[in-house]
């Protein structure tokens, strides 16, 4: 019996590092995923859930900060090559190696995948050949120097290339839904629970939870209910309103909240580069000749509108920071040098009469209703206030499933949406939804409101291609000071991200980017 006893030991120690190792965990969401193809439609409801099933070369902890993973280090060779060394030993959900081959398969499906609504191709930018060196080294060629090329591939899952080219269907049936993570698919269709089981064989200490459900309940009040009731152990998304009642009963250790900063600023986006917008109407209900946003001066009464104070008072109860640019302070390349946004309704009706609207104008103002907490009240709460200067308003406010996708084509004059610089930095924003939409060079991928400055597109591409930290962090903050100079786009708040638990079930370290990874919500002790 003696060749049993190094497995029994082994399933001992097992136990010991996670006293929950056979029990299950439920969590309720505000959203799920709308597919499981992990290089289709970035959104972080998507990115949420896919982190659980497939990794990347580089993750990001709680902080945002980088650390290895399927990638076991990294170095640039020289200015124009990156070199990644692959962790030995790991496999995919469906036993087969992860090789070299396997990322160079990966990133050449990127910007390939049909009828992608946002595309992750923001994040290969610059990225000329990938060399497969050998089984576990690959390297990167890139069109002069990519500084942020470690960071950008945290947000590429790596797939098999065992099996050739998969469809997005085949993705979203579970044939194709095959990663290296914590977790592999047991379930998943639109509108039901997201079901994984533990990953027995994960290179990292193994999942604490034998089986996880993710439960979508769009609902704020619902999901709270969910949890009180001891429906689900965790939830995401804690309605305001309820977090002093939930945070009362810590005394009694039955729910634990957890909070901490977001990386995602909300922002409101005027269509600027179309003209005439069918959806702007003078005083009077009749159409404009011109696109009114195209105007700094309108663009710059609309920020003035805005009583950014008073929405995080008394909308998110102090639980947010009102935001003069897009990307939280801290984060590398905001700006200190750009002015608290101010609110000055007088300001803003005299800059409508200077730009030629003395009675002002109508506008449509879409916005999703289930993607952030209190995301639909902002968005009304803003129209109030655009309306108080003459900028009359009719709402829309959509599920997200609707929202994104005619986001995406810009059938709307004004726009608000919540944006994360999930890479710690505000590049991430400026190449994506600042610059000139460019296919060839990858950049404005994601630009969705018609923006194009020179200027400010020479100082995003001389940032991305500069090595030095000190020189490229004051490249992007000269970008951010134009963009927000121009009110090209009009930041309102930063938001705070709210979990909660039950006390005697999960612990949990809040991540700004928002996300709820299985394996981050530990059993408590």
């Amino acid at each position: 019996m003696s060749r049993f006893v190094p497995a029994a030991l082994a399933a001992l120690a097992l136990a010991a590092a996670c006293p929950a190792v056979a029990q299950e965990l439920t969590v309720g969401m505000q959203g799920e995923p709308g597919t499981l193809d992990p290089q289709f439609n970035l959104l972080g409801t998507n990115t949420s859930a896919l982190r659980n099933i497939y990794d990347t070369l580089l993750s990001r902890d709680a902080s945002l900060q980088l650390r290895p993973s399927l990638a076991e280090s990294w170095k640039a060779i020289d200015d124009t090559t990156w070199e990644f060394r692959l962790r030995d030993g790991v496999r995919f959900h469906d036993g087969s190696p992860l090789t070299a081959e396997d990322v160079r398969f990966t990133i050449a499906r990127v910007p390939n995948v049909q009828g992608n609504p946002n595309s992750y191709a923001t994040y290969i930018q610059g990225i000329r050949e990938v060399q497969v060196v050998d089984a576990r080294t690959v390297r990167f060629l890139t069109e002069g120097p990519v500084p942020l090329l470690p960071v950008n591939l945290s947000n590429i899952f790596i797939l098999s290339s065992a099996k050739g080219l998969r469809t997005t269907a085949e993705f979203n049936n579970g044939t194709a839904a095959i990663g290296t993570g914590p977790y592999r698919l047991a379930s998943w269709q639109p509108g039901q629970p997201l079901v994984l089981e533990r990953n027995s064989g994960y290179f990292d200490p193994p999942p604490a939870w034998s089986r996880v459900s993710f439960r979508p309940i769009p609902s704020d009040g619902a999901r709270v209910g969910a949890l009180l009731s001891g429906d689900v152990d965790f939830i995401n998304a804690v309605p305001l309103q309820d977090v002093a009642r939930l945070e009362k009963s810590e005394g009694a250790r039955r729910y634990r909240v957890f909070s901490g900063p977001s990386a995602y600023v909300y922002m409101l986006f005027p269509e600027i580069g179309k003209e005439p917008l069918p959806a702007v109407r003078d005083a009077q209900g009749q159409p404009l000749p011109r696109n009114p946003w195209k105007d700094a001066r309108v663009r710059e009464a609309m920020s003035l509108a805005i009583n950014r104070q008073a929405i995080v008072d008394r909308l998110m109860e102090g639980r947010a920071r009102a935001a003069n640019q897009a990307v939280p302070e801290g984060y590398f390349g905001h700006s200190s040098r750009i002015a608290p946004a101010r609110f000055d309704a007088e300001r803003a009706r005299s800059l409508l009469r200077e730009a030629g609207y003395p009675n002002g104008f109508q506008t449509t103002l879409a916005c999703p209703n289930d993607r952030f907490v209190n995301d639909s009240k902002i968005c009304e709460a803003a129209a109030q206030q655009l309306q108080r200067v003459g900028i009359r308003v009719e709402l829309n406010a959509l599920p997200r499933a609707t929202f994104f996708p005619a986001r995406a084509r810009r059938e709307w004059p004004l726009h608000a949406a919540g944006w994360g610089s999930l890479t710690g930095e505000s590049s991430y924003f400026l190449t994506s939804q600042i610059h000139t939409p460019d296919r060839a060079l990858g950049l404005g991928a994601i630009n969705y409101s018609g923006i194009g400055d020179p200027e400010i597109d020479a100082l995003i591409q001389r940032a991305r291609r500069t090595l030095d930290e000190g020189a490229r962090r004051a490249l992007l903050e000269e970008a951010m000071e134009k963009t927000m100079a121009q009110n090209l786009l009009v930041p309102i708040l930063t938001f705070e991200s709210v979990w909660a638990g039950r006390a005697d079930r999960v612990d949990f370290t809040p991540r700004g980017d928002e996300e709820t990874l299985a394996i981050e919500v530990r059993p408590a002790r």
